[in-house]
């Protein structure tokens, strides 16, 4: 088996004005269609979601101990029935009249939905069990944490993944459950909602509890978490806060998410001064953080974010963090316990002296990527934000030699824009394009608390020979450290910040 490495792909902040969601762009109908083929197309990797298998750890999701064992059983069992529904009723379209065929239908999804029955529980569930153990750990109050679960997750799953969240960051964890109906059922859920914009229940009840949670004086900060399918709900609770809240509330959020699903990730730019200095360098974006943690040979993230955050086109916000050559979709047994692994089920980090952990790799920047990105950029700035023919002017500067000498020497998007005469600000139609104040993220206006906070390494350049560790910034919450302390405080090996 290959070594596991670390590769970095960094965020959009130079590409947001250019890009956009694909339900912007895009048909339902030809989303949908799109997303089915890159579905089959990852497929081969399905056998790798539960690897590795062994676990000790009694809350791992794999793990044999018995009260696990008839949760496993039930969900394989549900999965296994839902893939012999789906194949047969193809047949008995064929065979049966129309009026029979809604009835047996009808009672397959009954069925499933009683066997799915024992999987539910409450809405919401709490824990707290990484409280009272040390110093400082209950000096949060003024934090709200947010977990959303992935696919074939029940109610006893969820509460797992929160008791190891507790434990890992010293928080008290509000976990929202995203009820599983079975792996096929849950696939074809997450193609409607990254498709056709398709609300459900956990993610209308995600907006309402973070929202409300964001509206609340007492509250300074609100960290929200996704895994799998739940950051699609995450990507989709963020687009209708954009919507109803001021900057000043949704700048209380911080978002992380773990092998997500999402098709896209947005993060609005703030307002934009046109009498601005262009080589002015001020953070662009609305939320401060956005990170991804991707596993490499996860099948759900390889058809999400790791298929999306490298499509130009397409918003994606956030720094992304890849274990290549890393298996395995559990939220706990695989993306935890391989990022922040904890020692005996106590909520002491584990980062022995000389166990290089991935947090302490050097990162690989995708270079690939982040070309493409300025590349596209240069081009939508001449054509027209997002405009049809702005891929094809990409396509045609990435085969140019003098393109890729333009960028290989360094030059800016703004000074490529310069040079492709577009500073008259003015598209293909006439009308007036700010990209080339806001592709560089310059020109955004402090918010009304007059802070201007520092741009992120948005470029390879800026990361290269950096680690996970620097580029990162979950971490900093280990043990029940505030992440904020950096300027007080020092950093112990086990990722704890020790005040002076």
């Amino acid at each position: 088996m290959s070594p596991v490495t670390a590769c970095y792909i960094p965020p959009q902040t130079g590409l947001s004005a250019a890009a956009a969601t694909p339900r912007a762009r895009e048909n339902p109908l030809a989303l949908a269609w799109g997303d089915i083929r890159t579905l089959f197309s990852v497929l081969y990797l399905l056998p790798k979601l539960c690897q590795p298998f062994a676990s000790k750890n009694e809350t791992d999701e794999l793990s044999l101990r018995w009260s696990n064992v008839w949760y496993l059983g039930t969900l394989v069992s549900i999965t296994v029935l839902e893939a012999f529904l789906l194949l047969s009723s193809s047949a008995v379209w064929l065979l049966l009249p129309g009026w029979l065929n809604l009835v047996i239908f009808a009672a397959m999804l009954g069925t499933v939905w009683v066997l799915c029955a024992p999987l539910r529980g409450p809405v919401v569930v709490e824990s707290r069990v990484g409280l009272g153990t040390g110093t400082g750990r209950n000096e949060h109050s003024d934090e709200r944490w947010v977990f959303v679960n992935g696919v074939m997750v029940g109610n006893h799953g969820l509460q797992n993944n929160c008791d190891r969240l507790s434990w890992t960051f010293g928080r008290v964890i509000t976990g929202i459950h995203n009820p599983t109906n079975g792996l096929v059922w849950d696939l074809l859920e997450c193609i409607f909602q990254r498709s056709f914009s398709y609300n459900t229940y956990p993610t209308r009840y995600t907006y309402d509890h973070v929202k409300r949670y964001l509206t609340d004086p007492g509250v300074r900060k609100v960290v929200l978490i996704g895994h799998s399918q739940g950051g699609i709900i995450v990507s989709m609770t963020l687009d209708m806060l954009f919507t109803d809240l001021p900057v000043e509330n949704i700048a209380k959020l911080e978002v992380y998410t773990f092998g997500s699903a999402a098709s896209h990730f947005n993060n609005p730019l703030r307002a934009v001064d046109p009498n601005c200095n262009p080589k002015s360098k001020q953070r662009a974006q609305v939320i401060k953080y956005i990170e991804h943690y991707v596993n490499g040979e996860d099948m759900v993230p390889r058809w999400g974010v790791l298929h999306n955050v490298r499509c130009v086109r397409t918003r994606y916000s956030g720094k992304v963090f890849i274990r290549n050559n890393a298996t395995g979709h559990m939220f706990n047994q695989h993306y935890l316990n391989s990022i922040f692994r904890l020692e005996n089920s106590s909520s002491e980090y584990l980062n022995a002296e000389g166990d290089k952990g991935f947090l302490d790799q050097e990162v690989t920047v995708d270079e690939c990527t982040c070309r493409e990105r300025k590349v596209y950029t240069v081009a939508a700035s001449t054509t027209g934000a997002g405009s049809s023919t702005a891929g094809a002017k990409a396509s045609t500067i990435m085969e140019g030699a003098s393109a890729e000498s333009t960028i290989a020497e360094g030059t800016t998007t703004s000074d490529a824009t310069v040079e492709g005469g577009a500073m008259s600000g003015q598209g293909n139609g006439g009308s007036p394009l700010l990209v080339d104040t806001v592709a560089d993220g310059v020109g955004i206006l402090p918010m009304s608390d007059g802070v201007v906070y520092a741009d992120d390494e948005d470029d390879e350049t800026a990361a290269t020979g950096m680690t996970v560790r620097q580029l990162s910034r979950l971490w900093r919450y280990l043990g029940g450290a505030d992440a904020d302390a950096d300027a007080n405080g020092t950093e112990d090996k086990g990722g704890r910040i020790t005040m002076n």
